[in-house]
């Protein structure tokens, strides 16, 4: 029961942690618009350059 507790921890904590990183890309293409006033590390990663 232990192992079974265990698998299903680490199940989801791994799709907890797969789901962050699929928010921070955007599929459908990504919306650059400066004009906003975010600032830059709540822009999109594609956004923020270095990459």
């Amino acid at each position: 029961m232990k192992k079974i507790s265990l698998a299903l921890t680490v199940t989801l904590f791994t799709l907890v942690l797969s789901g962050c990183l699929a928010s921070t890309t955007s599929p459908d293409g990504v919306n650059c618009d400066f004009s906003q006033g975010k600032p830059m590390w709540e822009m999109p990663l594609d956004c923020q350059g270095g990459r």
